[in-house]
């Protein structure tokens, strides 16, 4: 019997790229939304590393005077203003620091409700703890007594790519945490769209029976809508990683928080061949799900309902393994479905090369990649389940 996947399967991409919104959502609007999101995110990240670009601090004549000649505001951007009542000018929103002298003694008064007034805040802190550190060491030293020698201890922190010599390069700490959780949400969701139009909707549109009727097997329409589903999911999530990549070529530092830890990744051939089988896996798992739930579904709406359900439960092994970097990743959440495909990506842009890990990983996303085939060819042959309404 002649197979008709083929002709479904481009009929269906055909029809899908036919509706512009499907491509400015799949498409467009993360290439466009997702270098804004995080420029503004790390924009404000990186300020609060390095400091406000300007630092308004309003002072009385007594905490003037003692901010006077302090070198550590030289070329720090931070302007010092007299003024008669300075918590009048902070709640005025004129001063981001207001500045007040009990003695020797200086208040910093902040506004905890603005990020402006804490990081200046924390500007202003770290600068008068440095000019408290030259002083001290200089009077010390004109005592004969060098500030070093007075530590108990003396130490620095090497990371242990710079020890043992064996620098393999990594994606950094913020683009390593953000990436694969951002590349599994779309493979999750991204063709649920797709398959809710493709099954729940033919079936309000009431063109799921004709197709049925045709000379197609329904293995046949099954795997050609299956793969239709599976291209949108794999684009989405492809258009997520164009637009960080544009984010990351427009600022840099600010996609990885001003941290500058990104050293370029090295991927070896093999691990990059499982790593393109994991993701290929978990697009055909999600986009076979969605298609089950769509199938058994009466209408659009129940179907939509059906996905939400799907990408609630898909977000506990997301974020749960949010804040774990590369190595924390224990061999036994290998075998758990979601967060072993997280762990992959990130001891990949550690540059961790766990082999054993990922062919684990591609195994048991192998072993629901079958079940949901099975269940799917089953469920296809179930007159009541097919044209339940």
């Amino acid at each position: 019997m002649k197979s008709y996947t083929g002709i479904i399967f481009k009929k269906e991409l055909l029809d899908i790229f036919r509706d512009r919104r499907s491509i400015i959502m799949t498409f467009l609007l993360p290439i466009v939304l997702y270098p804004l999101m995080f420029w503004f995110i790390g924009s404000q990240a990186a300020n609060e590393m390095d400091g406000p670009s300007m630092t308004n601090l309003y002072a009385d004549a007594g905490a003037r005077a003692g901010l006077d000649g302090i070198s550590a505001f030289e070329g720090a951007n931070v302007v010092v203003v007299e003024h008669s009542d300075p918590v009048a000018a902070l709640q005025a929103g004129e001063a981001d620091v207001a500045v007040v002298a009990e003695g020797v003694h200086l208040r910093l008064i902040y506004d905890p409700n603005k990020s402006a007034s804490q990081m200046s805040l924390n500007h202003i802190a770290g600068l008068l703890s440095v000019y408290n550190q030259e002083i001290q060491a200089e009077k010390l030293a004109e005592m004969g007594i060098v500030l070093a020698e007075l530590a108990p201890l003396s130490f620095e922190a090497v990371s242990l790519d710079a020890e043992t010599g064996e620098e393999t390069g990594g994606a950094g700490l913020f683009l390593s945490m953000m990436l694969p959780m951002i590349l599994v949400i779309f493979l999750s969701v991204g063709g649920m769209p797709t398959a809710v139009d493709l099954f729940a909707g033919e079936k309000e549109r009431r063109t799921f029976e004709p197709l049925l009727c045709t000379g197609a097997r329904r293995a046949d329409i099954l795997a050609g809508k299956l793969g239709a589903v599976t291209v949108m999911s794999l684009l989405g999530a492809l258009s997520s990683g164009v637009g960080l990549l544009v984010g990351y070529l427009l600022n840099p530092r600010a996609m990885t928080l001003g941290l500058d830890d990104a050293q370029g990744l090295v991927l070896p051939p093999l691990t990059l061949v499982f790593v393109l089988l994991i993701i290929a896996a978990m697009a055909v798992f999600f986009s076979g799900l969605h298609i089950l739930l769509s199938t058994y579904a009466r209408t659009v709406k129940e179907a939509s309902t059906y996905g939400s359900f799907v990408m609630i439960v898909s977000y506990i092994p997301i974020f749960a393994s949010m804040t774990k970097l590369g190595g924390d990743f224990e061999f036994w959440t290998a075998f758990i479905p979601v967060m072993n495909v997280t762990g992959c990506l990130k001891m990949v842009l550690a540059g961790i090369n766990d082999l054993a890990y990922m062919g684990v990983t591609l195994g048991v996303t192998a072993a629901f990649v079958i079940a949901v085939m099975i269940l799917g060819r089953y469920m296809f042959k179930k007159e009541n389940i097919m044209l339940r309404a």
